[in-house]
């Protein structure tokens, strides 16, 4: 099982992008949980979502509880807070433009430093930077192919009524991508 943590602030879509990875493995048969929190002001208040998902059909998930995240996306720094809910050995995708490089981060963590917001504008979706930082979980673990990925992300947006966006989010996924080599 894999245990992620998207967190933010509210309007960086961090809990879409949760969503999104949790709706690519309940449509592979995958156990999936998404469990979102927020602030009461959600636009620019605390914002973060767990997702648990089994690696196989056979794996199931218990509690939705942020518990021993295997993977956390930081898009801002209050987020750095929820390394206290991660492994030890955590791998960490820090939005390069809002956390600090020399950040003490845990000393047997991974991290990646990406400009999300960057990327995303490389390709004319700067609000499409929740979905970069998906791309780049979804590539290093290796959740799903790539052209998987794709096609199923169009659906969710088509499913939600923004499938006009899909070929934005498209672009912004394969930035994610191509950030983890």
């Amino acid at each position: 099982m894999k245990e992620i943590i998207f967190a933010g602030f509210g309007g960086q879509g961090v809990l879409t992008s949760g969503l999104l990875i949790a709706y690519m493995s309940a449509n592979k048969d995958l156990a999936a949980v998404w469990m979102p929190a927020y602030g009461p002001t959600m636009r620019g208040g605390k914002a973060n979502c767990v997702i648990k998902i089994g690696e196989d059909p056979q794996d199931s998930v218990g509690s939705p509880v942020m518990e021993n995240a295997d993977a956390i996306v930081v898009m801002n720094e209050p987020s750095l807070d929820y390394l206290s809910f991660c492994k030890e050995d955590v791998v960490i995708f820090a939005n390069a433009t809002a956390i600090p490089k020399d950040y003490k981060f845990p000393e047997k963590s991974k991290v990646f430093f990406i400009d999300f917001l960057g990327l995303a504008r490389e390709v004319d979706n700067e609000k499409g930077q929740n979905v970069v930082a998906a791309g780049a979980v979804i590539k290093y673990f290796n959740l799903f192919d790539e052209q998987y990925a794709i096609d199923t992300l169009c659906q969710f947006f088509t499913e939600k009524g923004k499938g006009k966006l899909n070929d934005l989010n498209v672009a912004a996924l394969k930035k994610g991508f191509a950030a983890i080599q």
